[in-house]
């Protein structure tokens, strides 16, 4: 009867959640002899790729090994219109005066006939003995011309130049020639030459001893005098000796006519006028240079600047009352067929004028890297057709500048521009790491930031990473980050120049970056800037975590399934123990808890610990050479057992320490096996 009963109770032990294949039948006794049972408990093959979690961020090598990876193409971006800005220029203004002017010559004459001299003669006595003489020469041929003795001979009018109606002259001469085509010589002549308008004398002239048929010439400055094209000449005094004193000597007679004539010829030559009311004559107007400064800092030094669009802005205010053609050139501005800028402004009459050239496809090449423009002028006074008033302060006001410029390259140095990265936090969740297991540090994980430049300046960055956890804080406190112009560059950081392990380690919540960014870290190399719209640094990483790492309290947990379909037969059990064989394949110290739940209630009714299972030996490359096997035979107390019988669930709590973790980093492979075979030996009770 008791055997049939130890029969039945021995079936039903062996209805459990888990299967044993570790050979248990070497410790089932002979019935006969010992009455005993051997029962499979668990059954637990756990691969390192079992422990990991499902996280897309995780990968594995063709030899199983384990690494996580992130990776972001763009955290921050700096764009290359930052670094250039053409600012409208602030306008150049040019002032100039028109100055002298050049007048041009002008010759006129005045013929004072003997009958208008005759008529002028102060003594009536004389002037009528000449105009006998002059009848009686016309009937034979000659007669006597009684002497003149000194006496005024008369006003007469002269028309000057037609170029103007006053002048004030800077510089000049005024010529007067007198021709002597009477029939006696004259031993004075005296003429005052004035202005008709105001009587004003313009210079008094004597000549003396001009014989018949003789020409006398003098001249005048006509510095700083007020000259009208209106004259007036007065012969102020006339002498002759006529044709002797002996009106009987018929061999002095001459002949003698009411033409005869003395020719004056008036001649205004170089005159040079500062004021006046004149017609102005075509010539060069004043021409100067001046510079047009670029606004860039001082450390910049461009060459070369291609535009996509702007405009050349110039006005002028002009006080000068006839047309000026005024010429701009600009040698540093060319266009596309490397033809210098040139415009002609014509400014007619005064009054403010605008006006705008576009510069869509010129260029800018500077020399000597001066960032300026030359800017050369000159004019031309074209020729009015009416009198108009002048003045040698009449003033032309010329305003140059540029407005919307946009380049489409620039070339030059750019000095050294700082940017700030504005602190952002990184796209980046490293809990992936803790959720494998706590206390992880990693031997050889790296972070390469990378930078697409397409910005043709090279440059360095500062980048601070700081990983904050619960109010502890870890600086990646890495090396500057050297960008090279118009590539992609890259920069490792990893244990050997920064705390990328201690950052890892931290679990950080969060991952803030910031920085700076300078370009020409050398300074002025020699080697030219190039500047592009629309390019830009863009900044991204990757991380690569490989598992060759050191763990400290490391721990993982594993829940299986128990089934016991009997009532308690503590009373006919004499002795329990569990029989425990390992094979560990993890490089990690492994102690082992096992837990009896009761999963309905949650409650833990009892535990069992293992003795520490060490870990598989490692070769010098971190991996595992052959798995730790481990027999024992673990003694459980009657509570221990009631407490397995009466759970559903048992948990392996196991926590885990890399092998010789102080001087050995190991290296995690999906295909490590960590397997645990447990059966509980029971020895029941013999009743007679």
């Amino acid at each position: 009867m008791n055997l049939i009963k130890y029969t039945l109770l021995a079936t039903s032990l062996l209805v459990v959640g888990s299967c044993m294949e570790h050979d248990l039948s070497s410790l089932s006794s002979d019935v006969n002899l010992e009455i005993g049972l051997a029962i499979p408990l668990i059954h637990s093959t756990t691969t390192l790729g079992d422990l990991l979690p499902d996280n897309e961020s995780i990968s594995t090598d063709e030899d199983g090994f384990i690494r996580i990876s992130y990776r972001q193409d763009s955290i921050a971006q700096i764009l290359s219109d930052s670094l250039l800005i053409l600012e409208n220029s602030e306008p150049t203004d040019e002032e100039f005066t028109i100055g002298e002017i050049n007048l041009p010559d002008f010759t006129t004459s005045r013929s004072v006939v003997m009958s208008e001299l005759i008529t002028n003669l102060e003594n009536s006595v004389l002037s009528t003995q000449i105009t006998e003489a002059i009848a009686y020469s016309q009937t034979f041929g000659s007669a006597y011309f009684p002497p003149i003795e000194e006496q005024s001979g008369g006003v007469y009018n002269a028309q000057g130049s037609d170029q103007f109606q006053s002048i004030l002259i800077s510089d000049g001469l005024l010529g007067i020639s007198i021709t002597n085509n009477l029939a006696i010589d004259l031993s004075l002549l005296t003429l005052r030459l004035s202005n008709s308008i105001d009587n004003s004398v313009l210079g008094v002239f004597e000549f003396s001893n001009i014989i018949t048929g003789a020409t006398a010439s003098t001249s005048l400055p006509l510095e700083g005098l007020l000259l009208y094209s209106d004259l007036k000449m007065e012969i102020l005094n006339l002498a002759s000796n006529g044709t002797g004193n002996d009106p009987l000597d018929q061999s002095q007679w001459v002949p003698i006519s009411n033409n005869d004539e003395l020719n004056i010829v008036i001649e205004g030559q170089g005159l040079v006028a500062i004021e006046g009311l004149v017609k102005f004559p075509s010539q060069i107007g004043p021409d100067s240079t001046f510079t047009v400064s670029m606004d860039f800092d001082e450390d910049v030094e461009i060459d070369f600047i291609e535009l996509a669009a702007g405009q050349f802005v110039y006005s002028f205010e002009s006080d000068l009352n006839t047309t000026l053609e005024l010429n701009i050139e600009i040698p540093q501005l060319l266009d596309e067929n490397n033809n210098s800028f040139s415009e002609v402004i014509q400014i007619v009459n005064s009054g403010l004028v605008t006006n705008s050239v576009s510069l869509e496809d010129y260029k800018f090449a500077f020399t000597n890297n001066t960032n300026q423009l030359q800017v050369n002028y000159s004019s031309q006074i074209l020729e009015s057709l009416n009198f108009v008033s002048y003045n040698q302060t009449d003033q032309i006001s010329l305003s140059i500048g540029m407005e919307d410029l946009e380049f489409d390259l620039v070339q030059g140095y750019f000095g050294q521009i700082e940017e700030v990265i504005t602190e952002d936090i990184l796209d980046l969740d490293l809990s992936t790491l803790s959720d494998i297991a706590a206390g992880i540090i990693l031997e050889t994980p790296s972070l390469i930031f990378t930078a697409d430049n397409s910005i043709g300046i090279p440059f360095e960055i500062d980048l601070e990473l700081v990983g904050e956890n619960g109010g502890e804080h870890v600086n990646l406190d890495g090396p500057m980050f050297e960008i090279a112009s118009e590539q992609e560059s890259t920069a490792t950081f990893d244990n050997t120049n920064s705390q990328l392990s201690e950052l890892v380690a931290l679990n950080p919540t969060s991952i803030s970056y910031s920085g700076s960014v300078i370009s020409n870290p050398l300074g002025n190399t020699g080697m030219p800037n190039a500047l592009r719209p629309n390019t830009s640094i863009t900044l991204g990483f990757e991380m690569d975590l490989p598992l060759h790492l050191r763990i400290q309290d490391a721990k993982t947990l594993d829940t299986l399934d128990l089934s016991f379909d009997f009532e308690n037969p503590a009373h006919m059990i004499e002795s329990v123990k569990m029989k425990l064989h390992t094979q560990n394949e993890f490089p990690l110290d492994v102690e082992l808890t096992m837990f009896f739940q009761d999963s309905i209630s949650g409650i833990v009714l009892d535990s069992l610990k293992v003795d520490l299972l060490q870990a598989a030996q490692v070769d010098e490359t971190g991996k595992t050479i052959e798995a730790r096997i481990y027999d024992s035979n673990i003694s459980i107390t009657s509570g221990q057992f009631e407490a397995l019988l009466n759970s559903n669930k048992t948990i392996l709590d196991i926590r885990m320490n890399s092998y010789d973790s102080d001087n050995t980093a190991i290296k995690l492979y999906t295909d490590y096996e960590f397997v645990i075979d447990a059966g509980i030996l029971v020895e029941l009770k013999i009743e007679e």
